[in-house]
């Protein structure tokens, strides 16, 4: 299987974490959960999964072992820090 762009994967996975954290603020906000719909959707086409449960833990699993070999850099760590 095709695995995607890091950075991408990073960006994506960060969207569809702050959208879950917004829409379980609010979760009757018609807008929240069309974000969140959004942005599952898109996580989910980017790692190829149905489930954006899934998609987001494949997500987290591909940025841990791609950074487990290299040294930390900070500027990395401060992009696709979860919120």
């Amino acid at each position: 299987m095709l695995m995607p762009d890091l950075r991408t994967a990073a960006t994506a996975l960060r969207a569809y974490r702050i959208a879950q954290a917004r829409l379980l603020r609010s979760p009757a906000n018609p807008l929240r959960r069309r974000q969140y719909d959004d942005t599952a959707y898109t996580l989910c086409v980017l790692m190829g999964k149905r489930d954006a449960t899934e998609a987001a833990a494949l997500a987290e699993r591909l940025l841990a072992s791609s950074s487990a070999g290299a040294k930390p850099n900070r500027a990395r760590r401060a992009r696709t820090a979860l919120p």
